[in-house]
């Protein structure tokens, strides 16, 4: 069942990106049953210790992020706040992605939560899987996620404009 915090980000649901050691239980709103091949919002390994889920943005007007792998963490980008490494695309344009939206109720994040509690059940303990809006997150670049009200598939934009230090080529710049 949606609730108002569905309608800043729309609810997705997936197929994992690759079998992790056999077996996977799905979602089925709560109702873990054995993975039958149809996409849900979250999944949990049966012989892994892993919880599969889908993050929604922290931010009210993120809608992508990136980090050049030869970034990660470690370099001062001049054009950033504090020389963050990471890149973000603003949903409108904007400079700004702040502002937040009570993203802890909605479905995509307490299916989330739940995948952890039932990876911790079976295996006393969880390692989180997630699919992010990240643009060479695996599963989105393989077509895997998508809208559950509409079925449309999320797309990495062709052009990632950071709204700190504007468009990158991220396809080009990450093979370097």
């Amino acid at each position: 069942m949606k609730n108002k915090n569905d309608i800043i980000f729309p609810v997705y649901e997936f197929r994992p990106d690759k079998i992790y050691n056999g077996k996977l239980l799905r979602y089925n709103n709560g109702s873990w049953i054995p993975d039958d091949g149809e996409y849900d919002l979250a999944f949990v390994g049966v012989n892994d210790s892993v919880a599969l889920h889908v993050r929604v943005p922290y931010q009210r007007n993120l809608a992508w992020s990136w980090c050049k792998k030869m970034e990660w963490w470690r370099t001062d980008v001049k054009k950033h706040p504090r020389g963050n490494a990471w890149h973000y695309m603003s949903r409108d344009g904007s400079k700004n992605i702040w502002g937040n939206w009570g993203r802890y109720y909605h479905l995509n994040v307490v299916a989330g939560d739940a995948s952890m509690s039932k990876c911790s059940d079976l295996h006393r303990g969880a390692s989180g899987r997630l699919v992010e809006f990240n643009v060479i997150d695996p599963t989105i670049q393989g077509g895997l996620l998508r809208d559950v009200d509409t079925k449309e598939v999320v797309v990495i934009p062709d052009a990632f404009v950071c709204c700190y230090c504007g468009e990158h080529d991220w396809r080009k710049e990450d093979a370097e």
